[in-house]
């Protein structure tokens, strides 16, 4: 008959065993796939975006970054080339450059403008020694300078923001250099945990930025969105104290920049290679640094993406001419409200859930239970242990048989001892009556 026979016998004899076990199997199959993707969402958990707006007894003011337009002296910059230097990044401004005697470094900080040059007055909240000042040296912008706050404004007002007073060179907005923006000040409004770069990179988009003509005074209303990310194994970041992905960023290329020229720039701190000493390799850096700043590629540099971030959005809510005779400009910067927009992602899978689906899966489709897997366990522990518990039975059956007749016959005497001393102690009672 055969072994097909005998399965068609046993088919016919009970038809509703191959439905039942081909629906047991199918069951089966849609659990292991439910299983896995359980273990999946539970090693690598969905993130959930959730935004909200928040209150808050303090509000935070961003760092101010200010850089001047045109960035450099005229006077500086005629000496270079008898004249035909408009800006640095020209050619013409190094091919008659002294190198072995004036320092790269010298002439950048004696062509660009100073702190006393560029503030006349500035404040947080009325006062100086509110706010921290650093400066910053650029190729393209010049020299920089970044105000900190160094408190938290309890207040929201125009009288407890910044006040700035900045003052420029020029009396009128154009003059013999050429201007791409006209005279007047670069804004940038940016966390104060990140510093200040010319070079855009991903990071950049995180930076607000307004232009100020001279002799104009200006209103800028901010308001604030915090963001706070979720770190994962694809993507991870930052939560170090004082980190920032645009300086990492930035020493990044000019790292990459420096090996590629040999040599490097004044502008180019923490860097190893020698300052450029020859026309050639200052132009090579130039040409090189020229389209890394007019580019539009994100370098791969491995930097870790700040944790939590802050943005920052500007409303420009009055703007009129600064009635003053002097080329200067006067620049407010404040909250009018604490409101702030919270956006934090969060994973939306965990052990709950994680449990909660696999007893479902398994309830639905297997009809298994807590006390249906108990049962379970003993059945296989019976199953693939069950030799093991039998011998061990038959150890203890086997030590328990084979206790020495002494020790039996010892116990037997202490009994009779018990025995006889108590019919001693009965007999002296009788013997007193």
């Amino acid at each position: 008959m055969g072994y097909w026979g005998e399965l068609r016998a046993w088919l016919l004899r009970d038809p509703a065993k191959l439905i039942r076990y081909l629906v047991l199997f199918v069951c089966c199959i849609v659990v292991i796939v439910q299983l896995y993707e359980c273990f999946s969402k539970l090693s690598h958990p969905p993130i959930s975006t959730h935004s909200y707006y928040n209150v808050n007894e303090t509000i935070e003011m961003p760092a101010i970054t200010i850089c001047r337009e045109p960035p450099y002296k005229e006077e500086v910059l005629e000496t270079l080339s008898n004249g035909n230097c408009p800006h640095p990044g020209f050619a013409t401004c190094w091919m008659n450059y002294p190198y072995g005697e004036l320092p790269l470094e010298e002439f950048f900080m004696n062509g660009t403008f100073n702190l006393d040059e560029t503030f006349y007055s500035y404040g947080l909240n009325g006062e100086p020694s509110n706010v921290d000042i650093d400066s910053s040296l650029h190729f393209y912008m010049g020299r920089c300078f970044t105000l900190r706050p160094k408190i938290a404004m309890k207040r929201v007002s125009k009288q407890v923001g910044y006040s700035l007073i900045l003052e420029h060179n020029l009396v009128q907005s154009t003059s013999s250099v050429d201007l791409i923006y006209g005279a007047g000040w670069h804004i940038f409004i940016h966390d104060k945990r990140e510093n200040f770069t010319e070079i855009n990179m991903k990071g950049s988009g995180r930076v607000e930025y307004v232009f100020v003509n001279i002799r104009e005074e200006i209103e800028i209303k901010l308001q604030s969105q915090f963001f706070s990310n979720v770190e994962t194994r694809e993507q991870e970041c930052s939560r170090k104290e004082g980190y920032s992905d645009l300086k990492c960023g930035e020493i990044c290329i000019w790292k990459d920049l420096a090996e590629e020229a040999n040599c490097s720039g004044p502008w180019m701190h923490d860097i190893e290679q020698e300052p450029c000493n020859d026309n050639a390799s200052m132009r090579n850096l130039i040409e090189d640094y020229h389209a890394v700043y007019d580019g539009d590629d994100d370098f791969n540099c491995n930097c870790l993406q700040p944790c939590e971030s802050r943005i920052y959005t500007t409303y420009i809510q009055s703007r009129k001419t600064f009635a003053q005779p002097e080329p200067r400009t006067l620049i407010f910067i404040y909250y009018t409200t604490k409101l702030i927009s919270m956006i934090e992602e969060r994973p939306s899978y965990d052990t709950t859930q994680f449990i909660a689906d696999v007893g479902g899966s398994l309830g639905f489709l297997l009809g298994l239970s807590v006390l249906g897997l108990i049962g379970i366990l003993e059945h296989l522990t019976l199953f693939f242990c069950g030799d093991c518990i039998k011998r061990l039975q038959k150890k203890n059956e086997k030590r328990a048989r084979s206790e020495s007749p002494e020790d039996v016959q010892s116990q037997a005497s202490d009994e009779t001892v018990d025995v006889n001393s108590v019919y001693i102690v009965d007999s002296e009672k009788l013997d007193k009556y």
